[in-house]
């Protein structure tokens, strides 16, 4: 507390506001730096300014918890001017220096002022004060400023300017209309009114913040964030089945949680979270004070459980090198049109639509062995499944397939050898199950459309002959060979 004749007399000074928006979406005006989830709003230098105002507007038509630790400064017959938290409309660029606190004449506003120098001329009493005002009006000797106090800050001594933080909650009940103002856990200001309509007009988003002020006397000033129902509730949650999900709250001496189900711990302030279905969770939060204050977290478990398979889902023979294979993806269960898809291979097959729900996989020409094709399809929700089909990549120079589909779609519409080696001496003849010769060519491109004097042939079983020299080595081939239509 300072005697009265120490008394700053000077007029409102704006300073310049430096919009510097902090990791906390505070906006930090004048005077004012940030430390993690501490803001200095004024050094010990005469003449500062410096307010935060969070870019998110609190609704009056809800309640709002704001806990805090307040730092006054070192310097009690030396030092001014104090800190005051406000709710305001306007902007978040507002501070002011001196005796006005950062706050003066803001309209419309409501403040609660932590005021540490005593100002004859506004009436503030000898010792540090707290005092809930309206419109920025600080001197309390005109009408309409002071809506309650002022009273003595700290229920147990009149200075707070003690080099320590003081412990300070602002509760806001809407259901009642009714603000609360502790400091170090005791009740010192209650107020109920109609605040939204009797001091808002009616609308009831108001930003908020702390703002603080040096004139001829300095202190430091400081806030640090404990909790806010502001910044810190929880928000909703949407897991997949399985997962477990880390929860987090502060600002908090004990915590009890519940329901108990699918949580590591009750009884701690991060707890791991694995429901089976979907569960709301709700923290009751009890602080040093013995003040309990609860929020709630809303976690969904991705219920589309589903299930898939790969079209075809085995591949009995083995796979010739550079051979087109048709897939697709089958969905048991689920909603398929909403999933995103993603094919890979682990030996370097190739995929015509590697995010579509099928593909052609083209065997790899140059790694053979053991191949396995795997999908991956994904929910809106991030949820997903997968699933893989395994078969060999021959590591022969030539392959002759056992089946083929003259449909049109240009996948194995024709029968011939698959090979990326040069071929001599080739010669190739196919034969009904009756003996007929239905098709001959000498040229390994020139292969079996699937027709017999200009018609479609029936599906059938048929018999093949190949032979072809590869260097200097003669092979001659014979097998069944199926068309399909």
């Amino acid at each position: 507390m300072k005697p009265i004749f120490a008394a700053l007399l000077f007029s409102i000074l704006i300073l310049p506001l430096n919009r510097l928006k902090s990791q906390d979406s505070f906006f930090l005006n004048g005077n004012a730096t940030s430390n993690d989830s501490c803001f200095q709003l004024t050094s010990a230098v005469n003449w500062q300014a410096g307010s935060i105002w969070n870019e998110k507007m609190i609704d009056l038509s809800e309640s709002f918890e704001v806990i805090t630790e307040l730092f006054f400064g070192c310097s009690d017959m030396e030092g001014a001017d104090g800190i005051v938290f406000g709710l305001q409309p306007i902007s978040t660029s507002i501070g002011t220096g001196g005796g006005d606190l950062g706050i003066g004449n803001v309209e419309p506003s409501l403040a609660i002022e932590f005021d540490t120098y005593q100002n004859a001329d506004f009436g503030d009493p000898i010792f540090d004060h707290i005092t809930l005002i309206k419109d920025g009006i600080v001197n309390h000797n005109l009408q309409d400023g002071a809506l309650a106090g002022p009273i003595q800050t700290d229920a147990s001594s009149p200075n707070v300017e003690d080099c320590q933080f003081h412990t300070m909650q602002v509760r806001w009940d809407a259901g009642i209309q009714t603000l609360m103002v502790y400091f170090d856990c005791e009740l010192r200001i209650t107020y109920s009114a109609d605040i939204i309509n009797e001091i808002f007009d009616g609308d009831p988003l108001v930003f908020w913040g702390f703002t603080s002020a040096t004139g001829g006397l300095n202190n430091v000033h400081e806030v640090c964030f404990t909790y806010t129902s502001v910044l810190d509730n929880l928000e909703d949650q949407v897991i997949c089945s399985g997962e477990e999900l880390q929860l987090e709250v502060s600002g908090g001496l004990s915590y009890n949680w519940s329901p108990a189900l699918g949580l590591s711990d009750t009884t701690i302030a991060n707890p791991v979270a694995a429901p089976l279905e979907t569960t709301l969770y709700t923290v009751e939060i009890t602080n040093d004070c013995g003040i309990s204050f609860t929020d709630d977290i809303l976690i969904t478990v991705e219920d589309e459980l589903f299930e898939m398979e790969i079209i075809p889902t085995s591949i009995d023979d083995t796979v010739m090198p550079g051979f087109d294979l048709n897939f697709l993806v089958n969905v048991l269960s689920g909603n398929a049109e909403d999933y995103t898809f993603m094919w890979s291979s682990n030996i370097g097959s190739t995929f015509s639509h590697p995010d579509s729900i099928s593909t052609v996989i083209t065997s790899s020409e140059t790694q053979t062995g053991e191949e396995t094709i795997t999908v991956v399809a994904t929910t809106p929700n991030a949820c997903t499944s997968e699933v893989s089909i395994t078969f060999e990549i021959a590591n022969d120079q030539y392959g002759v397939p056992n089946i083929f589909t003259p449909n049109g779609d240009n996948l194995n519409d024709t029968f011939g050898i698959v090979t990326k080696a040069l071929l001599k001496d080739y010669s190739c003849k196919i034969f009904n199950r009756w003996g007929t010769l239905v098709f001959e060519s000498d040229k390994p491109d020139r292969t079996w459309d699937g027709t017999y004097n200009n018609q479609a042939a029936p599906a059938d079983v048929y018999i093949y002959t190949i032979q072809f020299t590869i260097g200097d080595k003669q092979i001659d081939e014979k097998g069944d060979l199926t068309l399909l239509r």
